[in-house]
Formats: C-alpha cells, structure tokens, sequence
C-alpha cells in the first residue's frame, strides 16, 4: 500500500485578520494536518501562529488579486495535493482526512480535484423556464445541470438531495475549498485575472477536467461565510468583470470562438439583465448599468 499523499495549503488574504484566525484554527484541529501552510496576503501581512497544523509561512509581495496570489503561493508548495482555501470558511477538524482519503486511494488518472460541499450555496432544481434556457445555451438536455459547465461560460453548483453518490461528477469545481493534485495543478495555474478574479477556478479547474476527472464531494461539507469586500462595492464594475471572465473561460478552457460564442454570451446578458429587472434586488440599477458596459 502506497504511502499517504502529503497536502500544503494554500490561503489567499486581503485585511480579514479575525476570520483568517478561524481558518487557521479548522487547520489546527485537524486529525490529519497538512504538510504546510502558505498564506499570500494582499494588504498587511496577519499575525499567525506558527503552526496550524503544520508549518506556517507568510509569502509576502504577491500581486494582488485571488488568482495571482494563489499562484504566487502554490509555487513553492511541498505537498503532492495543493488545498485553495478561502479566508472567510469554516470547517470540521476531519474535513482533511475525509478529502485526503480519496486521493490516498484513487491513482491520478481517475482523481484531478475534488470541492466539498459547501453549505450556503445549496441548489434547488431549475424551474422549466431555467431548464429550458439551460438547455439552449448547452446545446442538450439535462435534469438539473448539477456540476456542469456550458453555454458562455455558465457554471452550475450539483444539486444533493437526501440520498446519492458521495462523489457527483463535474465540468468545474470553485477554488473557496479546492484540493487538486499538485502536478496537474503546474501544468494549468490559475488564469492571470486580476481583483476579483471571477471564474478562476472555473477556468482552472475545467483545464484540468480534461486530463483527469474532477469531483464535487456530498460529506464532508465546508461552511462559507462570504464576507464583503472591497471589490464588491461597485455593483456596475463587478457585474461587467463577471461577464467578460465568463467570456474567457469560454474561448481559452471551454473551446467557444466565434458566432457560437457571440449570440450565447450576448443572450446570457440579456437574460441577465431581465432577471435583474423582474426582480430589482439592492443595487440592480448598478448592475444593469455593469452588464450593458460588459464588452466580449
């Protein structure tokens, strides 16, 4: 029986000091600690501990921006998996051990990455209407577009219900929690987006997929707080960021150029923006304004 595989984490920060404290505390308690720690702040370095389970290190002058720091962060990184996590989740202390486990026992062939489940962004089945606005940007039908990825760039979360496998098979997987194997994680990176970086683990991940099967976990589940943040203040530039990175993953890790990409990225925007003015959430003026500023 071959040995355990080793795990460095990977945290990207930017001034949360109090919610990083709750992150490294889930690492501490952990049954099956990591190899190591790497945190990549963006503003101030944090005060840490000296261990959170294992080693922690303080990369200090990555560019800012998720993407760039976690790519500035995984370089070093001594383990054979690589685990992204964001600084605003909370998890249990057998969330490693559970995850590991599969890779202890999967050869890289048949295991790429695997995202727990994570608890705030459960998903209903799609209405009709959604099902059938799916099943044109697709080009085929599905029962809920679970973990599937399609159309410009639209990604979908799985949908768990009482009873099914404990790994749902997908296109995509978010980096909030994300364990991927190193050496496939070398030969991708992240993509260079900068700020928010919106869709870069889609855009990650889905490269990935292609060379090894990637996975969505039913247990163990991963609590995200999605804390406010600087970049999310403005509505119009946040809403346009989204459209336009949801364009690039569909050319450069989905394959779309041309008029495929061209009336599905300007219907998705479309529907967006009536979605939008339906349901006229906080902000929706914003981000009408974002969404018709959005250039492909």
């Amino acid at each position: 029986m071959s040995a355990p595989v080793t795990c460095s984490v990977v945290i990207a920060t930017v001034d949360r000091p109090a919610s990083l404290r709750v992150v490294l505390d889930c690492l501490a308690r952990q049954t099956r600690p990591p190899l190591e720690v790497i945190i990549v702040p963006a503003g101030a370095p944090p005060e840490v501990p000296e261990k959170a389970g294992g080693p922690v290190r303080i990369l200090r002058g990555a560019e800012s921006g998720a993407a760039r720091q976690r790519n500035a962060g995984a370089a070093g990184a001594r383990g054979e998996v690589i685990a992204f996590l964001d600084d605003d989740i909370e998890f249990g202390p057998d969330l490693f051990a559970r995850v590991l486990a599969h890779f202890d026992e999967s050869p890289a062939s048949a295991l790429g990455a695997l995202s727990p489940r994570l608890t705030d962004l459960g998903r209903a089945g799609p209405g009709r209407l959604a099902r059938w606005y799916y099943s044109l940007q697709a080009g085929y039908a599905d029962r809920d577009f679970g973990g599937r990825l399609f159309g410009p760039g639209i990604n979908c979360f799985p949908v768990y219900g009482e009873s099914g496998p404990e790994r749902c098979p997908a296109d995509w997987l978010p980096a909030t929690c994300l364990f991927v194997r190193a050496e496939l994680f070398r030969r991708h990176r992240f993509p260079a987006f900068t700020g928010y970086s919106f869709a870069e683990d889609v855009h990650l991940t889905a490269r990935i997929a292609r060379e090894a099967p990637v996975f969505f976990l039913r247990e163990p589940a991963v609590r995200h707080h999605s804390l406010p943040a600087a970049y999310k203040r403005d509505r119009a530039a946040l809403a346009a960021g989204k459209l336009e990175n949801m364009a690039v993953v569909a050319r450069e890790a989905m394959g779309l150029a041309g008029w495929p990409l061209r009336w599905r990225w300007h219907l998705h925007r479309l529907f967006v923006a009536t979605a939008l003015l339906l349901r006229r959430p906080e902000g929706w003026g914003d981000e009408i304004r974002g969404i018709w500023r959005a250039r492909l």
